[in-house]
């Protein structure tokens, strides 16, 4: 929700709370009504001087000091009443935004172009981008022959029945691992290759 939005939204709620809120407020603001008490009150005139024991009054006078004290005289003191105020709402309009329109929808990226082969020249693609088409390369780096095979990948997929090394044995061998490769994972063991030539 935008910021303009959320204004709106607590502008709203506040003219809302004000409008519920002001009948209660003017409702409180009115004087209570007369209460009748009759005979309760004390009779209309001065009020009484009311005479205090001054050392009931204080703790100016120790414990041990229990002397009577001069009586005092106090009146209380007459206190102002306080006026009443009128309280008023005033209901202000305001005009909501019109709806805005729902998102288009993403548009999907343009396919990525995938490359069929028939026969073996996907592996002979797939060879020139991993080892330059050399089907017996044995660079010491851990992978082996045209397809860059790992020696425990070769011997997992049944190489070993071949070579004890994929790079000691003949290209169609190769390819024979390599089908055998793809039937379980794909062309997810090259993924450099894979990328770069468009292999789903």
């Amino acid at each position: 929700m935008t910021i303009v939005k959320r204004i709106l939204v607590l502008a709203a709620l506040s003219v809302t709370g004000v409008a519920l809120l002001a009948p209660l407020a003017a409702r409180s603001a009115a004087p209570p009504p007369p209460v009748e008490l009759g005979d309760q009150l004390l009779p209309p005139g001065p009020v009484p001087a009311v005479i205090g024991e001054r050392s009931l009054l204080s703790a100016r006078s120790g414990l041990g000091d229990l002397r009577p004290s001069t009586a005092e005289a106090f009146e209380p003191e007459a206190l102002p009443t306080p006026g009443s105020v009128v309280n008023e709402a005033t209901i202000v309009t305001i005009a909501t935004p019109p709806p805005t329109p729902a998102p288009r929808p993403a548009v999907a990226p343009a396919p990525r172009r995938t490359t069929t082969y028939s026969g073996d020249s996907v592996w002979d693609d797939l060879a020139r981008c991993e080892s330059g088409g050399n089907w017996s390369i044995n660079t010491g780096n851990g992978y082996y022959g045209g397809l860059q095979f790992s020696y425990g990948t070769w011997h997992d997929y049944g190489g070993g029945e071949f070579a004890d090394y994929p790079h000691q044995a003949s290209k169609a061998e190769q390819i024979v691992v390599a089908e055998r490769l793809r039937a379980v994972r794909g062309y997810q063991p090259w993924p450099a290759c894979r990328l770069k030539l468009g292999l789903p």
